[in-house]
Protein backbone atom coordinates (compact mmCIF):
# COMPACT_ATOMS: atom_id res chain seq x y z
CA UNK A 1 0.00 0.00 0.00
CA UNK A 2 1.40 3.26 -1.05
CA UNK A 3 0.61 6.27 1.48
CA UNK A 4 -0.80 9.53 0.23
CA UNK A 5 1.91 12.72 0.53
CA UNK A 6 2.23 14.33 3.38
CA UNK A 7 0.88 18.01 3.74
CA UNK A 8 4.37 19.78 5.10
CA UNK A 9 3.64 22.30 8.24
CA UNK A 10 5.47 25.15 7.63
CA UNK A 11 6.86 24.29 11.14
CA UNK A 12 10.58 24.16 11.18
CA UNK A 13 11.35 20.40 12.78
CA UNK A 14 7.42 19.79 13.33
CA UNK A 15 7.54 17.23 10.10
CA UNK A 16 10.05 15.04 11.34
CA UNK A 17 8.27 14.83 14.52
CA UNK A 18 5.19 14.09 12.47
CA UNK A 19 6.56 11.36 10.33
CA UNK A 20 6.66 13.49 7.11
CA UNK A 21 3.65 15.89 8.12
CA UNK A 22 -0.14 16.00 8.25
CA UNK A 23 -1.94 13.23 6.89
CA UNK A 24 -4.26 14.50 3.43
CA UNK A 25 -7.55 15.06 4.44
CA UNK A 26 -7.45 15.02 8.34
CA UNK A 27 -8.51 17.33 10.89
CA UNK A 28 -5.48 18.47 12.99
CA UNK A 29 -6.27 20.17 16.51
CA UNK A 30 -3.68 22.91 17.52
CA UNK A 31 -4.86 22.98 21.33
CA UNK A 32 -2.77 25.81 23.50
CA UNK A 33 -3.37 28.37 25.90
CA UNK A 34 -2.65 32.35 25.60
CA UNK A 35 0.59 33.08 24.03
CA UNK A 36 1.22 29.45 23.19
CA UNK A 37 1.15 30.61 19.14
CA UNK A 38 -1.39 29.00 17.76
CA UNK A 39 -1.90 31.65 15.49
CA UNK A 40 1.28 31.83 14.29
CA UNK A 41 1.52 28.10 13.74
CA UNK A 42 -1.79 28.50 11.43
CA UNK A 43 -0.32 31.24 9.59
CA UNK A 44 2.90 29.77 9.14
CA UNK A 45 0.74 26.54 7.75
CA UNK A 46 -1.04 28.79 5.68
CA UNK A 47 2.37 30.43 4.46
CA UNK A 48 3.31 26.67 3.39
CA UNK A 49 0.35 26.38 1.44
CA UNK A 50 0.77 29.60 -0.41
CA UNK A 51 4.42 28.33 -1.35
CA UNK A 52 2.96 24.99 -2.49
CA UNK A 53 0.14 26.45 -4.75
CA UNK A 54 -2.66 25.59 -2.45
CA UNK A 55 -5.81 27.95 -2.05
CA UNK A 56 -5.80 28.87 1.62
CA UNK A 57 -8.54 30.18 3.91
CA UNK A 58 -8.18 31.60 7.34
CA UNK A 59 -11.14 32.01 9.43
CA UNK A 60 -11.35 33.48 12.36
CA UNK A 61 -13.89 34.72 15.13
CA UNK A 62 -11.07 36.84 16.57
CA UNK A 63 -9.34 38.74 14.00
CA UNK A 64 -9.94 40.40 10.88
CA UNK A 65 -7.10 41.15 7.81
CA UNK A 66 -6.36 43.81 9.35
CA UNK A 67 -5.34 42.29 12.85
CA UNK A 68 -3.77 39.34 10.78
CA UNK A 69 -1.46 41.89 8.87
CA UNK A 70 -0.74 43.72 11.91
CA UNK A 71 0.73 40.15 13.11
CA UNK A 72 2.41 38.98 10.13
CA UNK A 73 4.14 41.80 9.70
CA UNK A 74 5.37 42.06 13.52
CA UNK A 75 6.98 38.64 11.87
CA UNK A 76 8.23 40.08 9.01
CA UNK A 77 6.04 38.28 6.82
CA UNK A 78 5.15 41.42 4.26
CA UNK A 79 4.15 39.09 1.78
CA UNK A 80 1.04 38.08 3.24
CA UNK A 81 -0.45 41.23 2.44
CA UNK A 82 0.35 40.56 -1.62
CA UNK A 83 -0.97 37.24 -0.84
CA UNK A 84 -4.63 38.44 0.33
CA UNK A 85 -4.78 40.69 -2.50
CA UNK A 86 -3.77 38.17 -5.68
CA UNK A 87 -6.86 36.04 -3.50
CA UNK A 88 -3.94 33.34 -2.62
CA UNK A 89 -4.88 33.66 1.09
CA UNK A 90 -8.48 34.64 1.68
CA UNK A 91 -9.53 36.29 4.77
CA UNK A 92 -12.89 35.75 7.45
CA UNK A 93 -13.86 37.10 9.99
CA UNK A 94 -16.94 35.59 11.69
CA UNK A 95 -19.27 36.60 14.55
CA UNK A 96 -19.33 34.33 17.72
CA UNK A 97 -22.68 35.27 18.50
CA UNK A 98 -24.22 34.65 15.53
CA UNK A 99 -22.82 31.48 14.92
CA UNK A 100 -24.27 27.72 15.81
CA UNK A 101 -22.19 24.72 15.32
CA UNK A 102 -24.33 23.35 12.35
CA UNK A 103 -23.38 27.36 10.42
CA UNK A 104 -24.61 27.28 6.46
CA UNK A 105 -22.96 29.94 5.85
CA UNK A 106 -19.86 28.83 7.19
CA UNK A 107 -19.94 25.61 5.91
CA UNK A 108 -20.92 27.26 2.18
CA UNK A 109 -18.22 29.83 2.23
CA UNK A 110 -15.57 27.04 3.41
CA UNK A 111 -17.29 24.68 0.12
CA UNK A 112 -16.86 27.42 -2.20
CA UNK A 113 -13.91 29.10 -2.17
CA UNK A 114 -12.18 25.35 -1.33
CA UNK A 115 -10.66 23.14 -4.68
CA UNK A 116 -8.73 20.39 -4.64
CA UNK A 117 -5.90 21.41 -2.81
CA UNK A 118 -6.85 23.60 0.12
CA UNK A 119 -5.43 24.37 3.44
CA UNK A 120 -8.16 25.55 6.16
CA UNK A 121 -7.41 27.00 9.24
CA UNK A 122 -10.66 28.02 12.17
CA UNK A 123 -9.19 30.22 14.37
CA UNK A 124 -10.70 29.29 17.20
CA UNK A 125 -13.42 26.38 16.91
CA UNK A 126 -14.37 27.06 20.49
CA UNK A 127 -16.69 29.46 20.21
CA UNK A 128 -18.99 27.77 18.00
CA UNK A 129 -19.09 24.79 20.25
CA UNK A 130 -19.24 26.53 23.77
CA UNK A 131 -22.69 26.07 24.18
CA UNK A 132 -22.50 21.93 23.39
CA UNK A 133 -22.23 19.05 25.53
CA UNK A 134 -21.21 15.14 25.57
CA UNK A 135 -24.32 14.44 23.06
CA UNK A 136 -23.52 16.95 20.40
CA UNK A 137 -20.84 14.36 19.80
CA UNK A 138 -22.50 13.91 15.94
CA UNK A 139 -22.42 17.46 15.17
CA UNK A 140 -19.35 17.96 15.85
CA UNK A 141 -18.41 14.69 13.75
CA UNK A 142 -20.45 15.56 10.90
CA UNK A 143 -18.72 18.94 10.50
CA UNK A 144 -15.43 17.68 10.82
CA UNK A 145 -16.09 15.17 8.10
CA UNK A 146 -16.74 17.71 5.92
CA UNK A 147 -14.12 19.61 6.61
CA UNK A 148 -12.13 16.35 5.62
CA UNK A 149 -14.03 16.69 2.42
CA UNK A 150 -12.71 19.98 1.28
CA UNK A 151 -9.74 19.97 2.57
CA UNK A 152 -6.69 19.38 5.20
CA UNK A 153 -8.05 21.77 8.04
CA UNK A 154 -6.33 23.20 11.42
CA UNK A 155 -8.53 23.83 13.79
CA UNK A 156 -7.45 26.02 16.87
CA UNK A 157 -8.90 25.55 20.42
CA UNK A 158 -8.13 27.20 23.22
CA UNK A 159 -7.10 25.95 26.58
CA UNK A 160 -9.23 27.05 29.56
CA UNK A 161 -7.33 28.95 32.16
CA UNK A 162 -7.85 26.56 34.91
CA UNK A 163 -6.13 23.80 32.47
CA UNK A 164 -9.41 21.96 33.15
CA UNK A 165 -9.69 19.99 29.43
CA UNK A 166 -12.74 17.80 30.77
CA UNK A 167 -15.13 20.61 28.87
CA UNK A 168 -17.23 19.54 25.83
CA UNK A 169 -15.74 22.70 23.98
CA UNK A 170 -12.21 21.30 24.18
CA UNK A 171 -12.44 17.33 24.43
CA UNK A 172 -15.13 16.81 21.50
CA UNK A 173 -12.54 18.40 18.87
CA UNK A 174 -9.47 16.57 20.59
CA UNK A 175 -11.39 12.90 20.74
CA UNK A 176 -12.92 13.79 17.07
CA UNK A 177 -9.76 15.22 16.27
CA UNK A 178 -7.09 13.33 13.66
CA UNK A 179 -4.33 14.94 14.68
CA UNK A 180 -3.77 17.15 17.96
CA UNK A 181 -0.54 19.20 18.82
CA UNK A 182 -0.16 20.61 22.59
CA UNK A 183 1.83 23.78 22.48
CA UNK A 184 2.51 24.77 26.33
CA UNK A 185 4.00 28.30 27.49
CA UNK A 186 5.52 27.14 31.02
CA UNK A 187 7.60 30.39 31.34
CA UNK A 188 10.12 27.97 33.51
CA UNK A 189 13.49 29.39 31.67
CA UNK A 190 15.18 29.99 28.15
CA UNK A 191 15.38 26.24 27.11
CA UNK A 192 11.75 24.81 28.27
CA UNK A 193 9.65 28.36 28.17
CA UNK A 194 7.11 26.62 25.29
CA UNK A 195 7.10 23.28 24.66
CA UNK A 196 5.48 20.73 22.38
CA UNK A 197 3.72 17.69 22.42
CA UNK A 198 2.09 15.35 19.75
CA UNK A 199 -0.91 13.35 21.49
CA UNK A 200 -2.01 11.88 18.81
CA UNK A 201 -1.80 11.06 15.11
CA UNK A 202 -4.14 8.72 13.55
CA UNK A 203 -2.75 6.54 10.86
CA UNK A 204 0.59 7.69 11.44
CA UNK A 205 3.75 7.25 13.68
CA UNK A 206 4.47 10.08 15.30
CA UNK A 207 7.73 11.32 18.07
CA UNK A 208 6.91 10.59 21.95
CA UNK A 209 8.03 13.09 24.09
CA UNK A 210 8.24 16.97 24.92
CA UNK A 211 9.81 18.86 22.23
CA UNK A 212 10.62 22.64 22.97
CA UNK A 213 10.63 25.51 20.39
CA UNK A 214 11.10 29.23 20.37
CA UNK A 215 9.14 31.99 18.07
CA UNK A 216 11.64 33.70 16.03
CA UNK A 217 11.29 36.92 13.70
CA UNK A 218 11.33 36.04 10.13
CA UNK A 219 10.72 32.11 10.90
CA UNK A 220 7.95 31.83 13.44
CA UNK A 221 8.06 28.50 15.24
CA UNK A 222 11.23 26.67 15.45
CA UNK A 223 10.74 23.40 16.88
CA UNK A 224 13.84 22.16 18.65
CA UNK A 225 15.18 18.73 19.27
CA UNK A 226 15.10 17.15 15.81
CA UNK A 227 18.74 15.80 15.33
CA UNK A 228 18.41 13.71 18.54
CA UNK A 229 15.50 11.94 16.21
CA UNK A 230 17.97 11.31 13.30
CA UNK A 231 20.29 9.87 15.72
CA UNK A 232 18.28 7.56 17.38
CA UNK A 233 17.15 6.66 13.97
CA UNK A 234 20.43 6.32 12.19
CA UNK A 235 21.43 4.38 15.24
CA UNK A 236 19.20 1.07 15.10
CA UNK A 237 21.37 -1.20 12.80
CA UNK A 238 18.96 -4.08 12.28
CA UNK A 239 21.31 -6.78 10.72
CA UNK A 240 24.51 -6.05 13.38
CA UNK A 241 21.18 -7.08 15.87
CA UNK A 242 20.50 -10.36 14.08
CA UNK A 243 24.13 -11.12 14.55
CA UNK A 244 24.37 -9.84 18.45
CA UNK A 245 21.43 -12.40 18.37
CA UNK A 246 22.86 -15.49 16.58
CA UNK A 247 19.63 -15.41 13.93
CA UNK A 248 19.96 -15.39 10.42
CA UNK A 249 17.68 -13.42 8.90
CA UNK A 250 15.94 -16.19 6.59
CA UNK A 251 14.98 -17.81 9.84
CA UNK A 252 12.58 -15.15 10.82
CA UNK A 253 8.71 -15.07 10.26
CA UNK A 254 8.63 -12.64 6.87
CA UNK A 255 5.63 -10.81 8.69
CA UNK A 256 8.06 -10.68 11.81
CA UNK A 257 11.35 -9.17 9.95
CA UNK A 258 8.40 -6.32 8.55
CA UNK A 259 7.72 -5.34 12.21
CA UNK A 260 10.90 -5.39 12.95
CA UNK A 261 12.40 -3.28 10.46
CA UNK A 262 9.28 -0.97 10.93
CA UNK A 263 9.85 -0.55 15.04
CA UNK A 264 13.88 0.63 13.58
CA UNK A 265 12.38 3.33 11.69
CA UNK A 266 10.37 4.58 15.15
CA UNK A 267 13.10 6.46 16.50
CA UNK A 268 12.08 5.91 19.99
CA UNK A 269 14.67 4.98 22.55
CA UNK A 270 12.89 1.58 23.41
CA UNK A 271 13.00 1.02 19.94
CA UNK A 272 16.40 -1.52 19.73
CA UNK A 273 15.33 -2.89 23.08
CA UNK A 274 11.80 -3.98 21.80
CA UNK A 275 13.37 -5.52 18.81
CA UNK A 276 15.57 -7.92 20.68
CA UNK A 277 12.62 -8.85 22.72
CA UNK A 278 9.93 -9.19 19.67
CA UNK A 279 13.04 -11.82 17.80
CA UNK A 280 14.16 -13.43 21.30
CA UNK A 281 10.09 -14.59 21.63
CA UNK A 282 10.31 -15.72 17.89
CA UNK A 283 13.03 -18.48 19.09
CA UNK A 284 12.22 -19.79 22.41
Amino acid sequence: MIEPQRIKTGILGLDEILGGGFVPNTVNVILGSAGAGKTIFSIQYLLKGVEEGNKCIFVSFDMDERDLLRTTKSLGWNEVEDYISEGKLSVNKFFAENVSYVNNDLLNLLMSESNTKTRIVIDSFTPMISSLNFESRNDVNWFFNKLREIGTAVITIEEPLNGNLGAASVSLPLFLGDCVIHLKNIGYGEAFSRTLRVIKHRSSWHAEGVFPYKILDGIGIYVEGIDYLKEVKEGIDVNEILEELGIARKDIDPKVMERVERVATSASESARKAIIDLLRTQFK
